[in-house]
């Protein structure tokens, strides 16, 4: 195969390109792409692209289930919040409806009629200092309820 130079103007400058010419020979085995006989082969699978594929379907659908199940538990605590929001509700209306309820039995109670009745009927008396009895207990696991107390 014979080599020779070609200069060719790029712009401004002059280029050198090396340019092989074919012999006679390679001259007949070479033939322009227009006039090739395009000859049907079989596609061959391609195995880097069906990878490829292959690998974003599964990220799309991991990431399609990752949104789905965000969705289910964002809906799932908006739910919780709204049913604790019922509940606080609810408490405070019991909590008001049972401070009502204590004072009106606080007003239907009459504490001079219960000093009374202690103090005539059942002979009840005020405490004074010699009432009570201070001790130290030993140190048990336990009380019996009818022990004597100690010291008397």
């Amino acid at each position: 195969m014979e080599k020779r130079t070609q200069i060719y103007q790029d712009g401004n400058t002059l280029r050198t390109r090396i340019v092989s010419v074919p012999t006679r020979d390679e001259e007949i085995l070479f033939i322009p792409k227009a006039e090739r006989k395009v000859q049907e082969q079989p596609r061959r699978l391609n195995w880097t692209r069906l990878g490829l594929f292959m690998v974003m379907s599964a990220l799309t659908l991991a990431f399609a289930v990752m949104c789905f199940s965000f969705l289910k538990l964002n809906a799932s605590v908006n739910a919780s919040r709204g049913n604790i929001y019922r509940l606080e509700q609810q408490l405070a209306q019991l909590k008001a409806e049972n401070q009502m309820t204590q004072n009106r039995m606080n007003a239907q109670i009459d504490l001079a009629e219960v000093y009374e009745i202690a103090t005539e009927q059942l002979c009840m008396v005020y405490p004074d200092a010699n009432a009570q009895v201070n001790y130290t207990e030993q140190l048990r696991e336990y009380v019996r309820q009818y022990e004597d107390i100690p010291g008397q």
